[in-house]
């Protein structure tokens, strides 16, 4: 055997570059956080892309590319619709399933809300399921005020991929918005999301193929990740210079994505993942002190991850990375709720199309009716029974004027009422 050979032998039994990693953005937003982490050079880790624009698609730096729905959108997006993404990626399920066949870690990366990523990043994260890979899904939820229904669009979608996905943080673009300055560029504000996930990302592959003074193999990782439809945390804290433990813990007490509304009640993770990456000055006694404080803050009350890896480049630098997973007893419940939810959604507009389609049809023209011929209305013995009608005469109707002379006009006296003269009955 030569050399070669024997070094990828090595690899293979370390277990490391053996784990097959793929990170797929799915749309616009996910296309853009992938073509973004391509920068960072993340090894043996493989990138592709999934979109039903063809433009958006053929901007990517990255090699692997799947358009779906090519026969539904011809290559021009799927518009905002949700429904439209899930067709088009249900339509390409085989090509889909060959793209995550043998790999062992997914991260799905996809911005919620709109067409694309609302509709078929739910459809990969089940493929991934199917082909037995753990998948970890990074979302970006709508800004508020782009309506309620890209909101509830991404809600729909959310819950879906809770379902399937073994995590899915989710990054809020108004928390994101808050992180900019007001005079930042619109590319500048979405370059602070895709850092986000960029680091989350980082931070997993980090514990699994850099070497370090605790280092976590993916069995581990993924019954770290065992639980379903419950909600995920994720923070960031960083600090440098004299006491940058206690800079890193502060700044990750103070990170925004844990104080997120859905997190208000979330005192504990059931698995923890710590991940500390520091210089190669980091001591023994720093990660144990990071350990105490994380583990009494967040707790795990069955199992906690703890990797510690050495950077070169991070001298007199700390970065704590937290993942928790929550087992929710009613996670599953809700998440498979608002999948319903969402499916009768579906089914309504369908019907709802398929009423507006049969509105839009010219109705058959109906027989010509002689109106003279109508029967009259009479009402019923037992009514007019039940009915007194005064039967008014007009000569003892005078009034005032019975004893003046006839105000005559064309033969009708006009001093008496007109209901009078025309003989019309009133009903009591």
């Amino acid at each position: 055997m030569d050399n070669e050979g024997i070094l990828q032998g090595l690899q293979d039994l370390d277990g490391r570059q053996a784990i097959r990693i793929k990170i797929i953005g799915v749309g616009g937003a996910g296309n853009n956080a992938v073509d973004r982490i391509k920068l960072d050079d993340l090894g043996q880790v493989a990138l592709a892309v999934v979109n039903t624009d063809t433009k958006t698609l053929s901007a990517s730096p990255i090699q692997e590319k799947l358009l779906i729905g090519r026969s539904l959108t011809r290559g021009m997006s799927a518009g905002g619709e949700a429904e439209i993404g899930r067709r088009a990626a249900e339509g390409d399920e085989e090509l889909i399933a060959k793209m995550v066949d043998g790999v062992d870690l997914v991260f799905l990366l996809a911005g919620l809300g709109g067409g694309t990523g609302s509709g078929a990043a739910p459809v990969l994260a089940r493929a991934a399921e199917k082909a037995g890979a753990v998948c970890l899904a990074f979302v970006t939820m709508p800004f508020t005020r782009e309506g309620e229904r890209r909101r509830q669009q991404a809600e729909d979608s959310l819950a879906e991929l809770r379902e399937s996905c073994h995590a899915v943080i989710a990054l809020p673009n108004d928390m994101i918005l808050q992180q900019v300055d007001e005079k930042a560029t619109v590319l500048e504000a979405f370059a602070v999301a895709d850092e986000w996930v960029s680091q989350g990302v980082k931070a997993i592959w980090s514990m699994l193929f850099q070497s370090g003074l605790m280092n976590v193999d993916f069995a581990t990782l993924r019954n770290a990740f065992r639980f379903r439809g419950g909600k995920t945390l994720f923070g960031i804290g960083r600090g440098e210079g004299e006491d940058c433990v206690q800079k890193a813990l502060a700044d990750l007490d103070l990170c925004p994505l844990l104080h997120l509304p859905e997190y208000k009640y979330v005192n504990k993770a059931d698995s923890l993942i710590i991940h500390i990456c520091g210089g190669p000055d980091m001591a023994m006694a720093q990660v144990n002190q990071i350990m105490d404080a994380v583990c009494d803050k967040f707790g795990s009350r069955q199992n906690t991850v703890i990797g510690a890896v050495v950077d070169g480049a991070m001298r007199d630098a700390i970065q704590i990375t937290v993942i928790g997973a929550t087992e929710v007893a009613a996670g599953a419940a809700n998440a498979a709720s608002a999948r319903a939810a969402a499916q009768r959604r579906r089914m309504a507009a369908a019907s709802g199309a398929a009423a507006n389609a049969a509105a839009r049809r010219p109705l058959p023209e109906a027989p010509a009716t002689d109106v003279n011929r109508l029967p009259s209305k009479e009402p019923s013995a037992s009514k007019k029974a039940s009915q007194d009608e005064f039967d008014f005469k007009v000569d003892d109707q005078r009034g005032f004027f019975d004893k003046t002379e006839a105000n005559l006009y064309q033969g009708e006296d006009l001093d008496v009422p007109t209901f009078l003269r025309r003989g019309i009955r009133v009903q009591p």
